[in-house]
């Protein structure tokens, strides 16, 4: 099984689905990263790339970097061309990706390229970070038995643990009540919520 998570920017991945990505590493499937940005302006982006570094050898996972700039990131041919390429590389099974509804324009415009450059995939889940707007999930990923460990990747975004313009509340905070909330949706104690592009039943098959 082969997996591709995309993300905006440093730290959105394990947000939205790193408790799905632990599980599939102790699977023993593989994993691919594709960070579209280094997270410039969320701080000292040479920092962000040595923290999301860690969490790619964290996940056993291959980690591309989309060579973007943070805030910066157009809907236009070039962007679809670099998910495309990623895309055609790692032929994945699975893709998650940020919803296009959010406050943030890079996430949006990935968002849309993503619909297009992974047209021809079966099995498309969209995630969420706090920026995202009216989500609400069909898909759902316990993630119970890793829930430590999922606040253990977000932990090594040390940089961006506090900047969540909430005073008092930190990502973890917010990621254990989210957890919570889907969780409570899933009828499980902690889970991870989804939206579907397209999703084969394998149990069809």
């Amino acid at each position: 099984m082969k997996i591709l998570a995309i993300g905006p920017h440093p730290d959105d991945i394990e947000i939205g689905c790193g408790g799905a990505l632990l599980i599939a590493r102790d699977k023993k499937y593989d994993i691919s990263l594709l960070v579209m940005s280094q997270g410039q302006a969320g701080g000292d982006f040479e920092k962000r790339i040595k923290e999301q570094e860690k969490v790619a050898k964290t996940l056993k996972a291959k980690l591309t970097w989309g060579g973007l700039i943070d805030t910066r990131v157009e809907l236009n041919r070039e962007l679809i061309q670099i998910l495309e390429r990623e895309i055609n590389k790692v032929n994945p099974d699975i893709i998650f990706a940020p919803y296009s509804n959010d406050t943030h324009q890079d996430h949006r415009n990935i968002s849309t390229a993503v619909v297009t450059a992974a047209r021809f995939h079966k099995n498309v889940l969209f995630y969420e970070v706090p920026s995202s707007i009216d989500f609400q999930p069909t898909v759902y990923v316990n993630i119970t038995p890793v829930i430590s460990r999922k606040f253990g990747l977000l932990r090594t975004h040390a940089s961006q643990v506090h900047k969540t313009k909430v005073p008092g509340l930190s990502i973890l905070k917010n990621a254990e009540a989210n957890a919570i909330f889907r969780g409570v949706q899933n009828r499980v104690k902690y889970a991870e919520g989804f939206m579907p592009l397209r999703l084969e039943l394998a149990k069809f098959k």
